[in-house]
């Protein structure tokens, strides 16, 4: 806890609407559109080891880029084109085996893992510097060791690509002037 702040995860879940919420929509008067994606209440965990038994172990924020630089061959200023490829947040937790944080986030995570091709899930992560904002699973792992009673969890998210697209280059032909093609 910094400042009094304690860090929060929070999952955002929603529901893709489909025909039939359409048609039930409809009937209401003032309606003018039909949402494409019904939002349900924000789910907060707070990460305090007083109130869930979990402890931040450590934090890391990583913003990737790509930046692709044209050179012209007359000399003049190169071209230059960025594109994002990723920003992900990765923390590192501590906690019991038998606290109710680690049961919470593992079952959230659980209910995010069930919705990841739908993209009906969005995870917002807050501690300090360290934040993404409608964030998707990259990974989470849980390692329980025999000897002691305390679990390592480690949840990576992640928003963007692993690899960048790359745009499509249209091929432009010159032009051509003179002949007449054969069979006019």
């Amino acid at each position: 806890m910094l400042g009094g702040i304690d860090p929060v995860i929070i999952f955002q879940f929603s529901k893709l609407a489909g025909t039939s919420f359409a048609e039930q929509i409809l009937k209401i008067p003032l309606v003018s559109e039909i949402p494409d994606v019904v939002a349900q209440p924000p789910i907060p965990i707070y990460l305090s080891e007083s109130l869930t038994g979990l402890f931040i172990d450590t934090e890391d924020k990583n913003v990737d880029t790509e930046v692709d630089i044209q050179t012209k061959t007359d000399g003049s200023e190169p071209a230059v084109e960025q594109k994002g490829v990723s920003s992900t947040v990765s923390i590192n937790l501590q906690g019991r085996k038998d606290s109710l944080g680690i049961a919470l986030l593992s079952a959230m995570i659980d209910l995010a893992f069930d919705k990841v091709t739908s993209k009906e899930y969005a995870i917002t992560y807050l501690h300090g510097a360290t934040t993404i904002f409608r964030g998707m699973i990259k990974s989470y792992s849980v390692n329980q060791s025999a000897t002691t009673n305390l679990l390592t969890i480690k949840i990576e998210l992640t928003k963007g690509a692993k690899q960048p697209q790359k745009k499509q280059t249209i091929v432009v032909v010159p032009a051509q002037t003179g002949g007449i093609p054969f069979g006019r």
